[in-house]
């Protein structure tokens, strides 16, 4: 059980870590390339879909093992 409960609290920690590098790479970038704002705002929407996989993957993750749970009572 708290195997469980670790993996869906560390989502959210995955899911503002995603965003923010994604941001911070790409700010980085523009700095360097002179881009700015550009790559900043895509870093921030390649975070924001990364953070939004890493939710549906521990959602469905999830889902599978209630269905498991459920089919081994």
């Amino acid at each position: 059980m708290w195997k469980k409960t670790a993996r869906v609290g560390a989502v959210g920690l995955e899911m503002g870590i995603a965003v923010a590098l994604g941001y911070l790479g790409g700010r980085w970038l523009d700095g360097r390339l002179g881009t700015d704002p550009y790559l900043g705002l895509a870093g921030l929407l390649l975070g924001v879909g990364a953070a939004g996989k890493a939710l549906w993957d521990t959602a469905r993750g999830m889902r599978r093992e209630m269905e498991q749970d459920d089919e081994d009572r």
